[in-house]
């Protein structure tokens, strides 16, 4: 039954539909979803995957994650394209706005406001407002052992478009 409520796996990480907005639980919902193995992923999650040789290329594809807009510059993005995550286990930044990671595919686009990014924006870390979606999550959901917390990083800089 849980497995039904995931919309695209890959190894780990596991994407699932939710109806909340920026103030929403959102580490409830991957454990209510799918389980008790299975918790929000995290944007470390996403770094030590990279970092230990995972392929972009597999992640992106694995996860059907598509490209957060039509042209770069295009200032809005297009609706429910990005995926919300938490940062050192934060879920949001400067009080309500959700982090998430987007698709950019090396041109992020104009305005949009990076936290960080993996390999020359092909990934990155956003933060913004809104209601429903998708949410990454993280962990096996047939194992009734909570996932480890991910290891955090120093905060850092943000760049605009």
């Amino acid at each position: 039954m849980r497995k039904q409520q995931i919309a695209a796996s890959y190894q780990n990480f596991h994407v699932i539909a939710h109806d909340l907005d920026e103030t929403g639980d959102l580490k409830a919902a991957c454990k209510e979803k799918l389980g008790i193995g299975v918790r929000l992923a995290d944007w470390n999650d996403i770094l030590a995957y990279y970092r230990e040789g995972g392929s972009l290329e597999d992640f992106i594809k694995a996860l059907e994650i598509p490209l957060e807009y039509v042209n770069p510059e295009d200032v809005d993005p297009i609706p429910n394209t990005a995926y919300r995550i938490s940062m050192n286990g934060e879920l949001r930044w400067e009080g309500d706005r959700h982090y998430f990671v987007a698709r950019h595919d090396h041109t992020k686009r104009v305005g949009f406001l990076s936290h960080n990014d993996i390999d020359n924006y092909r990934l990155t870390l956003g933060s913004w407002f809104g209601k429903g979606g998708f949410a990454l999550c993280y962990g096996d959901p047939d194992s009734t052992v909570p996932p480890p917390e991910p290891d955090t990083t120093e905060p850092v800089q943000t760049s605009g478009g």
